[in-house]
């Protein structure tokens, strides 16, 4: 969240004489009134004649609606408010730009739409859109991509974004998109040659096919506890970091109960055949393809999720991959397969953490030091290795097994020197 939207409500107090904040430059007085809510922002034409037009002007707005109330407030309350707030700033430029709300009566409601494509014609370079709500109408936005020379930063929030306006092809500039929990189900592609940075957090994506991401210019990647079928990456040379929690909401996406690898061979099998050629058409398929030039890399996953599974049989080598965290479900006995698997493929490792077995209010509050031995380091484990961590709940009869998987491969543990975490 950008810093404008961390300001407390306030208007600052009428005063005039020399030394006050009423004799302050003019450009000041604009990056003041730019951390206020909209509604105290217009408040302050009442200070005096200086302060009649300033909140016109200044390059951020907040429009904060049902903020009072929890969000309970409809976005129709306020509806007059802003259509007369934009129309008296006219076209004047914006830096930033929030746009918060509460309930609303219609999910495509015109005047949303309308504020949000107006701060982008405004040339607003961190443009924010945020549903308080969790439950009630999800808004819609319009099906049309976004076309800025300016933009540079994007979050949206509890909002439902249609087919095309994930294509960012038209906004040159724009570097950082966050999303959290939106509905993409109708998005087919997140689409943008300039972004450097790409957060989606338990967002729901469609049931059916799955989603590409083609941003090949990413350095920083975060998927986690999105729902429903995980999406396809393309290709990202610069990637430097990522984090891929992947879970799973319905039965038939992205798990199957009678394949582990998704290739039940029931060509009926909605989960591991449905939208087949949309996910065979994504050159570097989901999710480690295209994750295969990162430098550190977490990938997490429930036990009942094949989708790491299936692209481990054709495993990427992960080049300039420096730190890795993975958690239990690369850890399955006897074989240990998938944990041997990416180690085999990350030829310059350095540090391997294992987050093991936390669930509900188990969480991993002790870590084993591993010490990697270079005399007796199986030729499957990177040479550069030095670190590695097992943190877990509790030592149990798991723990020890993939510890003396793990020493077999050269790590050697010492159970005497387990440390405890702190909350």
């Amino acid at each position: 969240m950008f810093q404008p939207m961390n300001a407390k409500k306030g208007a600052p107090a009428a005063t005039g004489g020399a030394g006050h904040i009423g004799d302050l430059p003019e450009g000041v007085l604009h990056h003041i009134l730019s951390f206020l809510p909209a509604r105290d922002a217009v408040r302050t034409s009442l200070l005096g004649r200086r302060w009649r037009d300033l909140w016109t002007s200044a390059p951020g707005l907040r429009i904060l609606l049902g903020d009072d109330d929890d969000g309970r407030a409809s976005v129709a309350h306020y509806r007059d408010f802003v259509n007369h707030l934009l129309l008296l700033r006219g076209h004047a430029a914006l830096d930033t730009c929030e746009i918060s709300f509460g309930v609303i009566q219609d999910e495509r409601d015109p005047c949303l739409n309308l504020w949000f494509r107006h701060a982008v014609r405004c040339n607003a370079r961190r443009l924010r859109l945020e549903s308080v709500l969790h439950r009630g109408l999800l808004f819609v936005l319009d099906d049309l991509p976004l076309a800025s020379r300016h933009l540079a930063r994007l979050e949206l929030v509890g909002v439902r974004l249609m087919y095309s306006f994930c294509n960012f092809s038209g906004c040159p500039t724009l570097q950082h998109l966050e999303m959290a929990r939106c509905y993409l189900s109708c998005a087919k592609k997140i689409v943008s040659e300039s972004l450097k940075c790409l957060k989606i957090t338990r967002c729901s994506f469609s049931e059916w096919y799955r989603m590409v991401i083609s941003v090949p210019g990413l350095l920083s990647l975060r998927l986690d506890g999105n729902l429903n079928r995980a999406p396809a990456l393309g290709s990202m040379p610069l990637l430097q970091e990522a984090f891929v929690r992947l879970t799973h909401f319905l039965e038939y996406a992205d798990y199957c109960s009678g394949a582990d690898f998704g290739e039940c061979g029931d060509v009926n099998c909605i989960s591991c055949y449905s939208m087949e050629h949309n996910f065979n058409s994504c050159k570097n398929s989901v999710p480690l393809g295209g994750l295969s030039e990162a430098e550190s890399l977490a990938l997490i996953a429930e036990s009942k999720t094949f989708i790491y599974r299936r692209v481990l049989k054709q495993c990427p080598t992960f080049s300039n991959l420096k730190t890795l965290l993975l958690n239990d479900y690369w850890c399955v006995a006897p074989d240990f397969y998938e944990l041997t698997c990416i180690l085999r493929h990350s030829p310059i490792l350095e540090k391997l953490t294992l987050q093991l077995f936390s669930t509900g209010r188990h969480k991993q509050n002790l870590r084993v030091k591993g010490s990697p031995n270079p005399t007796r380091l199986s030729a499957a484990i990177s040479t550069h290795l030095q670190i590695v961590d097992v943190k877990c709940a509790a030592i149990d009869g798991r723990i020890l097994k993939i510890l003396k998987f793990l020493s077999t491969l050269g790590i050697g543990f010492s159970l005497d020197k387990m440390e405890i975490l702190e909350e």
